[in-house]
Protein backbone atom coordinates (compact mmCIF):
# COMPACT_ATOMS: atom_id res chain seq x y z
CA UNK A 1 0.00 0.00 0.00
CA UNK A 2 1.13 3.40 -0.63
CA UNK A 3 -0.98 5.46 1.80
CA UNK A 4 0.98 8.03 3.74
CA UNK A 5 0.13 11.45 6.33
CA UNK A 6 1.89 13.88 6.05
CA UNK A 7 2.20 15.16 9.85
CA UNK A 8 3.92 18.85 8.13
CA UNK A 9 0.43 19.42 6.62
CA UNK A 10 -2.08 20.89 8.50
CA UNK A 11 -5.08 19.27 7.08
CA UNK A 12 -6.43 16.06 9.85
CA UNK A 13 -4.83 12.67 9.21
CA UNK A 14 -8.21 11.22 8.60
CA UNK A 15 -8.68 14.00 5.38
CA UNK A 16 -5.69 13.18 4.16
CA UNK A 17 -6.54 9.45 4.27
CA UNK A 18 -9.78 9.97 2.65
CA UNK A 19 -8.51 11.50 -0.17
CA UNK A 20 -5.95 9.13 -1.01
CA UNK A 21 -8.59 6.52 -0.90
CA UNK A 22 -11.10 8.47 -3.17
CA UNK A 23 -8.86 9.59 -5.76
CA UNK A 24 -7.37 5.34 -6.03
CA UNK A 25 -11.14 4.46 -6.31
CA UNK A 26 -11.87 7.07 -8.70
CA UNK A 27 -8.85 6.69 -10.76
CA UNK A 28 -10.06 2.52 -10.61
CA UNK A 29 -7.54 1.40 -8.58
CA UNK A 30 -10.17 -0.20 -6.67
CA UNK A 31 -13.37 -0.99 -9.00
CA UNK A 32 -16.74 -2.13 -7.99
CA UNK A 33 -17.20 -4.84 -5.77
CA UNK A 34 -13.58 -4.92 -4.74
CA UNK A 35 -12.32 -5.26 -0.62
CA UNK A 36 -10.68 -2.87 0.79
CA UNK A 37 -7.63 -3.31 3.71
CA UNK A 38 -8.97 -3.89 6.88
CA UNK A 39 -9.23 -0.67 9.43
CA UNK A 40 -6.16 -2.23 11.25
CA UNK A 41 -3.99 -3.32 8.34
CA UNK A 42 -4.96 0.28 6.49
CA UNK A 43 -3.46 1.88 10.13
CA UNK A 44 -0.13 0.15 10.57
CA UNK A 45 0.78 0.88 6.91
CA UNK A 46 -0.41 4.41 7.60
CA UNK A 47 0.97 4.76 10.48
CA UNK A 48 -2.03 6.33 11.99
CA UNK A 49 -4.55 5.05 14.48
CA UNK A 50 -7.65 2.88 13.57
CA UNK A 51 -9.77 5.67 14.67
CA UNK A 52 -8.68 7.59 11.87
CA UNK A 53 -8.58 4.97 9.31
CA UNK A 54 -12.31 4.26 10.68
CA UNK A 55 -12.98 7.97 9.76
CA UNK A 56 -11.82 8.41 7.13
CA UNK A 57 -13.70 4.67 5.78
CA UNK A 58 -17.35 6.49 7.46
CA UNK A 59 -16.70 9.55 5.14
CA UNK A 60 -16.21 7.14 2.10
CA UNK A 61 -19.83 5.62 2.97
CA UNK A 62 -21.67 8.83 3.62
CA UNK A 63 -20.40 10.11 -0.07
CA UNK A 64 -21.04 6.51 -1.69
CA UNK A 65 -18.07 5.38 -2.68
CA UNK A 66 -18.13 2.37 0.00
CA UNK A 67 -20.03 -0.09 2.21
CA UNK A 68 -19.90 -1.71 5.44
CA UNK A 69 -20.62 -5.37 5.30
CA UNK A 70 -20.82 -6.44 8.95
CA UNK A 71 -17.77 -9.18 9.48
CA UNK A 72 -16.75 -8.93 6.13
CA UNK A 73 -15.45 -5.69 5.58
CA UNK A 74 -15.50 -2.25 3.07
CA UNK A 75 -16.16 -3.06 0.13
CA UNK A 76 -16.32 -0.57 -3.19
CA UNK A 77 -19.33 0.83 -4.43
CA UNK A 78 -18.50 3.63 -6.87
CA UNK A 79 -18.89 2.87 -10.58
CA UNK A 80 -17.18 5.27 -13.13
CA UNK A 81 -20.86 5.94 -14.67
CA UNK A 82 -22.29 7.32 -11.71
Amino acid sequence: MKYRIDRSQSTPAYIQLYTQIKNDIIDGLYVNGSKLPSKRLLAEEAETSVITVEHSYQILCEEGYIESRQRSGYFVIYKQDD
